[in-house]
């Protein structure tokens, strides 16, 4: 694989691509990146009950081709499996979500039954932690803001809210929510407040920095 290759996905790999795409990318709409690492690219279209239907929508096209009709998404080179973007394009930005269970029961209890087998850190790699909006962003397009966390908040009831610098001290803002894992996966640098009691609040000064308990 080229080195300037901008996916840890192999470029030759099938992608599920909408055929609308084909004649005008700029339909673009979401990209779902599966708990398999493989890439679901769609014009706002979901797969439906009738397969005669899905065989209309969608075909399959390699990765490579779904970059170059789609340059913005080397931007999710780092996007973790399990997880959803919508496009935003007045903003040139991916808004991230994680992804809802599947249809299959048995098969979304046994991939959540292995993450949280795997999970080596307090809590559950599924529980859904609050964020603040930045930091369930990623711009695509002109010069990315830096997407950092800046304070951990274990609150009293033992939920987590994860705050990013692009929020100015002691100013409100809005929350999203993400499953716990997708957090440690898009930020690794949480992992070490992780241990955090209720009621215990961690900062820092700047990204990369230490963290520093500053409440409980």
């Amino acid at each position: 694989m080229s080195n300037d290759w901008p996916l840890r996905q192999d470029p030759e790999s099938p992608v599920i691509f909408a055929r609308a795409l084909l004649e005008d990318p700029s339909q673009l709409a979401f990209v779902v990146l599966d708990d398999d690492d493989d890439w679901f690219i769609s014009d706002g279209a979901e797969f439906d009950e009738d397969m005669d239907v899905n065989r209309e929508q969608f075909g399959a096209v390699s990765l490579r081709e779904a970059v170059e009709l789609i340059p913005q998404l080397t931007a999710l080179a780092s996007l973790p499996t399990g997880m959803a973007a919508d496009w935003d394009p007045d903003r040139e930005a991916w808004l991230l979500s994680s992804v809802a269970d599947s249809d299959d029961e048995a098969e979304d209890r046994e991939i959540r039954d292995a993450r949280i087998a795997a999970w080596q850190h307090s809590g559950s790699p599924v529980d859904e932690v609050q964020l603040s909006t930045g930091l369930t962003e990623i711009v695509a397009g002109g010069d990315a803001p830096v997407r950092a966390v800046r304070q951990v908040v274990r609150e009293g009831d033992g939920t987590w809210l994860f705050v990013g610098f692009e929020v100015p001290e002691a100013e409100d803002f809005e929350v999203e929510g993400l499953e716990l894992e997708h957090v440690v996966s898009l930020y690794p640098d949480v992992v070490t407040v992780l241990q955090a009691a209720p009621g215990q609040v961690f900062d820092r000064a700047e990204p990369g920095a230490e963290w520093e308990l500053v409440e409980g």
